[in-house]
């Protein structure tokens, strides 16, 4: 299996799906932010911005049709891990694993790992 990585900066705009007066928005949010938010790994308001370089590690599955699916993401520069991948997903995992496949561009590429 092949697994690429894709290096964002910590302040990298994401969607965030919310509802507004019942009507479906998107919301712009950093990365960053958005991992605080959502309860992953950066547990203290103040450490925010001291995340600079998120990198995300995910592989595609398949030819035409084929699917993403993320393994990893953790600080580029610390090595801590903010998510990893599991058999059961809470609504938070779902929410971060479909704002990074909606909005992360993830086949903007920097580095390749062949596992």
């Amino acid at each position: 299996m092949e697994s690429n990585e894709t290096i964002f900066n910590g302040n990298h705009i994401l969607g965030k799906d919310v509802y507004i007066d019942g009507k479906h928005r998107v919301e712009d949010i950093t990365f960053n932010k958005y991992l605080h938010e959502l309860g992953f790994g950066i547990e203290f308001k103040e450490n925010i911005d001291n995340v600079k370089d998120i990198a995300v590690v995910w592989y595609y599955d398949g030819g035409n049709g084929g699917d993403i699916y993320i393994e990893q993401i953790y600080d580029h520069d610390t090595g801590e891990i903010f998510w990893e991948d599991k058999n059961e997903y809470t609504n938070q995992d779902e929410d971060l694993v479909n704002a990074l496949l909606m909005y992360g561009n993830l086949y903007e590429t920097i580095g390749m790992n062949y596992v």
